[in-house]
């Protein structure tokens, strides 16, 4: 436990000079002791309910508890008179914080830390987030999130307070996690730290895509029927990377950077080279599937996904 003593320095510059080397010395003994700046939005290691030093172990122990939560809800709500208001209240602040875990995941993609340091202390401030929890995160994704969660999809529950011509929640939160994983943004930061720090020390913008691109059309290759929640994904990921291939017009199509908003046209960014060639890979890949896939659904969606490629890569064509 620490414990607060004088430095007996001379003058208030010597003590400065003292108490540096204290919280150096500190720091470098236990870095438990490190504490972020808070004004970072791109640091992963700073997040509200956050308490870990992993996202997506914390994440996955945070859904194993509402898959044990999920399948009570009928009975722990249930009031005389109630007309599953009380269901539907849950079920929603259930499904909220399954959101809250994939927003903990998705900001380690494109992460970079900031540890703040002074002049006496060795290393950089800014580093990327290592490649491995990078790699990790987006594992984590396509597996908890972007492969329909059934466990979510409770019959018992959605056919007592959701309407079916409503948007379903689930979908919502998959949409949203998506758009914010392929945003302009994110993909300008894994570009720009693989210019800086090297393709080798880094999550590449192109490895990036490749592993979404692999757990989201994963059916491409497998052939099997593919949902409706998957159907819409495929989708959203198609218009993500229209959107950012053919942006809409907005003042100057700012990027945001480190600290703020910077004058980066997001026309410009290398990012824009790599939707292209990402957006023209999957168009060979779906029409060379579409035949394979048993399923009309599922074909009449491949269909449509490969015309609004189409147009998109050539919209004069």
């Amino acid at each position: 436990m620490g414990i607060y003593k004088a430095s007996f320095a001379k003058d208030p510059k010597e003590d400065r000079k003292i108490v540096n080397k204290w919280v150096i010395d500190s720091l470098a003994a236990n870095p438990r002791l490190w504490f972020g700046t808070e004004s970072n939005p791109f640091d992963p290691r700073s997040q509200t309910e956050d308490l870990g030093d992993n996202n997506m172990k914390a994440s996955e122990y945070g859904i194993r508890n509402l898959k044990r939560i999920i399948i009570h809800l009928n009975e722990w709500t249930k009031e005389d008179a109630d007309k599953y208001d009380n269901l539907e209240e849950m079920y929603g602040a259930l499904v909220g914080q399954f959101s809250r875990y994939m927003g903990h995941v998705v900001k380690n993609v494109g992460g970079v830390y900031e540890t703040p340091k002074s002049v006496e202390q060795g290393g950089d401030v800014y580093e990327p987030t290592p490649k491995a929890i990078q790699q990790e995160a987006v594992s984590f994704l396509n597996k908890q999130l972007f492969e329909t969660p059934k466990w979510l999809l409770d019959e018992k529950i959605l056919n007592k307070i959701s309407n079916p011509v409503s948007a379903e929640l689930v979908g919502i939160v998959q949409t949203n996690t998506l758009n914010s994983l392929l945003s302009s943004a994110r993909l300008n930061r894994l570009s720009t730290c693989e210019n800086r720090y090297g393709a080798k020390n880094t999550y590449q913008l192109e490895q990036m895509m490749d592993d979404v691109k692999k757990g989201i059309w994963s059916e491409l290759s497998t052939h099997k029927p593919i949902d409706g929640y998957r159907r819409n994904l495929q989708k959203a990921y198609v218009d993500a990377l229209i959107n950012i291939l053919n942006p809409p017009p907005t003042p100057g199509n700012v990027v945001f950077s480190f600290g703020g908003a910077s004058n980066i046209n997001a026309k410009n960014i290398d990012a824009v080279s790599v939707v292209r060639a990402q957006l023209v890979a999957l168009k060979g890949e779906i029409n060379a599937a579409i035949a394979a896939n048993p399923d009309k659904m599922s074909k009449y969606h491949l269909q449509d996904v490969s015309e609004r490629i189409k147009k998109a890569l050539d919209p004069k064509g």
